[in-house]
């Protein structure tokens, strides 16, 4: 009940043929299966031999940086010794190092046959490169000696660069030079006991088609000479084509109060002005001792002014003095001051007009000569003072003169009763001023007296 019948599903069909095929192989479970083991193999192929490939030239790469840093060096090394050997230097370099964007010599001194006693060194040199030419250096550090006269060594120098080995032409000299924290001492360049010495100095050279443009500075420049020694001084100068500016600010703490300037052309000097206002020596690096003079109040003041025009067309003034000088056996301090112009040939000599000196109460009249040259000037002065009377000398003087005769006189006068001074007072002197031998520089003062005192008794 509930089934259904064999009878009611008709007649009983009989059951598919059953065929016992072989069964295939069973496959462990942990065991991938790998549908295309051809391809797979040749991926692995090219896989290790590009990993073979790189290693190679990584290792290769390796290899040739090492050589590349232990030969480059040297190579540059080298190459800047042969270089500057085959334009007439003797250079020495303990060491090069490669560097982002150029290299780094170590350890420099150079010397030069055709320029005699000149010789530069250097702890470092930075060079900067395009491709392997040098482009710029840096030397930091330097210390430049020069033994000789300025002209003497301006001419070797221009000799040696026109010569066929000198700095002309080629790659060794790069357009930029840059001059940093280093020191120059030339000896003799303005006479042979005189020594000037620039610390702290920075300068750059650019190159400039046939022409070189210079800018250089140093706070600290130091004028030596017999006796003693001038500055500091902050010097700069500028050269271009057709120009040359020289500038010293001889008072480093106002640079700009008391100056020197001298402006060149290239060819000539055509301005210099002098402008001191009054200031006490000391404070503009001149020792009084040098001078010739002392003071407790001592002070001085200048104004120079220079202009050449061309040939036989120059023109100079100059007025100045030297204010509270004190003399022995003088009470009070007396003065120097000057005045006086020139005109004419500055090359072939300017003639000294309208130039008067007064020494106290002593006037007279200056004649002389100015001339330049091509590396300085020469001043050739005669001076002589009209005659004082003593009495008068005495009475401008109220208590004192500038001689130590008259004014013993006067003394004498006082003490023993004796008033009446008779007799002149005078004097002359002479000068002459090289700057080319500032050592050789020449004074003259010579005081004449007949002073007399008449004897009789109260």
């Amino acid at each position: 009940m509930g089934g259904v019948s064999t009878e009611d599903q008709g007649p009983v069909k009989p059951a598919p043929l059953q065929l016992d095929l072989p069964a295939a192989p069973a496959v462990p479970a942990n065991v991938p299966v790998d549908p295309a083991p051809k391809k797979r193999h040749a991926g692995a192929s090219r896989l290790a031999i590009a990993t073979r490939v790189v290693l190679a030239l990584l290792l290769l790469a390796i290899a040739g940086a090492a050589a590349a840093a232990y030969w480059l060096p040297r190579w540059v090394r080298r190459q800047f010794i042969e270089a500057a050997a085959a334009h007439g230097i003797t250079l020495t370099i303990e060491d090069a190092k490669i560097e982002q964007g150029g290299f780094r010599l170590l350890g420099l001194r150079a010397t030069a046959a055709d320029l005699p006693g000149a010789s530069a060194s250097a702890p470092e040199l930075e060079v900067e490169t395009s491709g392997l030419r040098p482009t710029r250096l840096t030397v930091k550090g330097a210390d430049i000696e020069v033994s000789g006269a300025w002209s003497l060594a301006e001419n070797a120098l221009a000799k040696w660069r026109q010569s066929p080995s000198g700095g002309q032409g080629g790659d060794f000299i790069p357009p930029s030079i840059v001059i940093d924290d280093s020191r120059i001492v030339w000896k003799g360049a303005v006479g042979d006991a005189v020594r000037i010495e620039a610390a702290g100095m920075h300068a750059e050279a650019t190159q400039r088609d046939n022409d070189t443009e210079l800018h250089a500075r140093s706070d600290k420049v130091m004028l030596g000479v017999p006796g003693g020694a001038l500055g500091p001084w902050r010097v700069d100068l500028d050269r271009a084509p057709g120009l040359s500016r020289i500038h010293v600010g001889l008072d480093p703490q106002v640079p700009d109060s008391s100056t020197v300037l001298v402006v060149g052309d290239g060819s000539r000097t055509t301005q210099v002005d002098v402008t001191v206002p009054r200031t006490p020596p000391t404070r503009i690096g001149i020792p009084p001792q040098l001078l010739g003079v002392r003071g407790k109040d001592l002070q001085v003041e200048a104004s120079v002014h220079y202009t050449n025009l061309g040939p036989a067309h120059a023109d100079v003034t100059a007025r100045g003095a030297v204010h509270a000088i004190e003399v022995t056996g003088l009470p009070k301090p007396i003065e120097v001051v000057w005045d006086g112009a020139a005109t004419g040939d500055a090359s072939q000599g300017m003639d000294v007009k309208r130039a008067q000196l007064a020494v106290g109460p002593l006037l007279g009249a200056m004649t002389g000569t100015v001339r330049t040259f091509d590396d300085g000037f020469r001043l050739v002065l005669a001076w002589n003072a009209s005659p004082v009377p003593c009495n008068a000398f005495d009475a401008q003087m109220d208590e004192g003169t500038p001689f130590d005769i008259a004014y013993q006189l006067r003394k004498l006068a006082e003490a023993t009763g004796l008033t009446k001074l008779s007799g002149e007072v005078s004097a002359h002197g002479n000068a002459t001023i090289d700057s080319r031998d500032v050592g050789s520089t020449h004074v003259e003062f010579v005081p004449v007296s007949t002073c007399q005192v008449a004897l009789f008794t109260r």
